[in-house]
C-alpha cells in the first residue's frame, strides 16, 4: 500500500464518523490486506476469510485511530495481529522436511505428461505453490517478519511497528526466517541454484499424477499478482 493512496482528509473524515469515507478508506487498503492475508495463509480462499474479517476490524475501530503513527501502520498492525492469532489455514501443515521429501520423491512410471500447451501454465503453478509451501513452513512470526521485511520490502523500523516488537527483535526473527529459507532454496531449488536437480517443469507429471495439480483449477498462476515494492525475492 503506498501512502498516496490513503490521504489524509480521507482518515480524518472516516474517523469523524462519515460513512462513504470508511468505505471509501476500506477500498484504499483491502487489496493489501488481502495480500498479507494470502502470504501468511497460503489458500485464496482462506486469505479472503481473514481480510474480511480484518476490514471489519478496521471498520468496528476507527474510532481508536490516533494518528500517532500512519494509517497504513496502522491498519497493517491490525491485520498483522489477526493474522498471527487467526485459525490456522488448510495449508498449513507443510515442514521444510515434508516438502524436501515430496520434491525428493521419484516421478512414477506411469505419472501423465502434462499437456504441452499448458506446461508453463501448470509450471508456474508448481513454481507458486512451491514458494508458498517454504513461507507456510515458517512458523508465523518468522513468516510475517519475512513478509513485511522482504516481500512487501518494509523498512526495519516500519516492520518492528507494525509487529510492536523493538527493532532487534524484528531484526533477529527476519535472520532466522532467511536463514531456514535460504537454506532450503541452497539445497533444493533448480530456480534458486542452477546446480539443483528439482526443476518445476518436472514436478508438473508428479504432481498430477498425485492429484495435487489439475488443469483448470489452479490456486495461484490465475490469481492477480501485483508487483510489491522493491522486494529482491522475484521468484515469489
Amino acid at each position: 500500500m503506498k501512502e498516496s493512496t490513503v490521504p489524509v482528509p480521507l482518515v480524518q473524515a472516516a474517523v469523524a464518523g462519515d460513512r462513504f469515507a470508511a468505505e471509501e478508506l476500506l477500498c484504499a487498503v483491502q487489496d493489501d490486506v488481502y495480500r498479507l492475508s494470502l502470504r501468511m495463509l497460503g489458500h485464496p480462499q482462506d486469505a479472503e476469510d481473514a481480510a474480511q474479517e480484518i476490514l471489519l476490524v478496521i471498520l468496528t475501530h476507527l474510532g481508536s485511530f490516533r494518528g500517532e503513527s500512519s494509517f497504513r501502520t496502522w491498519s497493517w498492525r491490525i491485520a498483522s495481529n489477526h493474522l498471527v492469532r487467526a485459525r490456522r489455514g488448510r495449508l498449513e501443515r507443510v515442514t521444510f522436511e515434508s516438502l524436501s521429501e515430496l520434491l525428493g520423491r521419484e516421478p512414477e512410471a506411469d505419472a501423465p505428461a502434462p499437456p504441452e500447451a499448458e506446461l508453463q501454465l501448470l509450471a508456474l503453478e508448481v513454481r507458486l505453490r512451491c514458494t508458498e509451501a517454504m513461507l507456510l513452513a515458517l512458523d508465523r512470526n518468522l513468516r510475517l517478519a519475512f513478509v513485511l521485511g522482504e516481500i512487501f520490502a518494509l523498512s526495519g523500523d516500519e516492520a518492528a511497528a507494525i509487529l510492536e516488537v523493538d527493532a532487534a527483535t524484528y531484526r533477529k526473527r527476519l535472520s532466522r526466517a532467511r536463514t531456514r529459507l535460504l537454506g532450503f532454496l541452497r539445497a533444493r531449488c533448480g530456480v534458486f541454484d542452477p546446480e539443483n536437480p528439482c526443476r518445476c517443469g518436472k514436478q508438473v507429471g508428479p504432481a498430477l499424477g498425485r492429484g495435487q495439480l489439475v488443469p483448470g483449477e489452479l490456486l495461484l498462476a490465475s490469481h492477480p499478482r501485483p508487483p510489491t515494492r522493491g522486494s529482491r525475492w522475484s521468484w515469489s
